[in-house]
């Protein structure tokens, strides 16, 4: 059990790791050497410790554990792009928070009325979702977007897109 635990703990540390990385501002090359001098040997850790459970019959006997080291294994390559790219994630989070209300609004369009207005609809939210990744008032734009569009105001178009748009 003290093994888990060590594990666990180096395995945050890559967080905290990253943390002060963004904290301190640091170049994505800068990043890059960081990580493969400290979140390098700490991944071969990890890579260690699932090959080893691979190998034990009791460990690969439960369904859930086996699925969870056969998706590590079949996704390791993409996992040590980190090493690679200093300017890469190391972890999904963001793309899932972004994806969590889209899953939520699923089962309330399951319903909506034809596809039109489905994709009409997807496209209102996802400029929605776009404004809050970017830090915009959606209400601004959106007065903006259909002052631009319904009254022929001249607008760049480019210019219409959320990561482009100027309060």
């Amino acid at each position: 059990m003290e093994d888990v635990f060590k594990e666990f703990v180096q395995q945050a540390n890559m967080f905290r790791n990253e943390d002060l990385f963004h904290t301190v501002k640091l170049s994505g090359e800068q990043v890059k050497e960081k990580r493969l001098k400290l979140t390098g040997p700490i991944l071969e850790r990890i890579h260690h410790k699932v090959v080893m459970m691979m190998q034990d019959a009791k460990i690969m006997a439960n369904e859930l554990m086996r699925k969870a080291v056969n998706y590590t294994l079949n996704q390791w390559k993409s996992l040590r792009n980190i090493l690679k790219d200093g300017a890469a994630e190391i972890s999904n989070n963001l793309c899932e928070q972004r994806m969590k209300p889209v899953k939520l609004l699923l089962k309330n369009c399951m319903n909506i009325g034809s596809e039109a207005a489905a994709e009409n609809s997807a496209f209102i939210f996802s400029l929605i979702e776009s404004c809050k990744l970017n830090d915009i008032d959606p209400q601004d734009y959106l007065k903006h977007l259909f002052e631009c569009i319904l009254w022929g105001k001249v607008c760049d178009r480019k210019a219409l897109l959320p990561c482009f748009y100027k309060s």
